[in-house]
């Protein structure tokens, strides 16, 4: 990506009417990532259920925020934090819910971007937590260079069937 193109880039808060483009984000990454290792049908079922614009509209009115990452006005990346819901939560901890970027733009810095405004957002609170899929070596070794470590494992259901995420943690400074 070119110094003009990140210049044309525009990192900002999500609102409720933003749940269009967040879902656009998310069909297009999660396919982008899983399509050939995960079966079509779960993917599909995953996508209808868990990225639907009424639901992400919802998870923003209901506390949850995201930050949209958008090229010349088109969606091409965000970051949701949302109250936890992993096992290894512990009072205080919040959770990054989903970081999606189009694989064109990997190694572009755009993702630092993301989760830098993810950071800034989960302030006060004492951990960062999200779980990634267990063979997702390039989102494991982001996560692990910006700081995360292992501190679990779960079950994660993709439309019927369960696959391993490792859970990782990085505490915040809660000044």
């Amino acid at each position: 990506m070119t110094d003009a193109a990140l210049e044309r880039l525009v990192v900002r808060e999500a609102e409720g009417e933003d749940a269009g483009r967040l879902a656009l984000v998310s069909d297009a990454t999660f396919l982008e990532t899983f399509a050939g290792l995960i079966s079509g049908d779960a993917l599909v079922t995953h996508c209808q259920r868990q990225h639907a614009p009424a639901y992400l509209g919802e998870l923003l009115e209901g506390g949850a925020r995201a930050w949209l990452a958008e090229l010349d006005g088109a969606p091409i990346g965000y970051a949701l934090l949302t109250a936890p819901e992993l096992d290894a939560a512990r009072e205080g901890d919040v959770e990054l819910k989903k970081i999606y970027l189009l694989s064109r733009f990997h190694g572009s810095g755009i993702a630092a971007r993301l989760l830098d405004a993810a950071l800034a957002g989960a302030a006060g609170h004492a951990r960062l937590l999200l779980g990634v899929k267990d063979d997702n070596h390039r989102a494991i070794g982001f996560y692990t260079k910006q700081g995360f470590r292992q501190i679990g494992t779960r079950r994660f259901n993709v439309g019927g069937t369960l696959y391993d995420d490792v859970v990782l943690a990085r505490d915040l400074d809660r000044t």
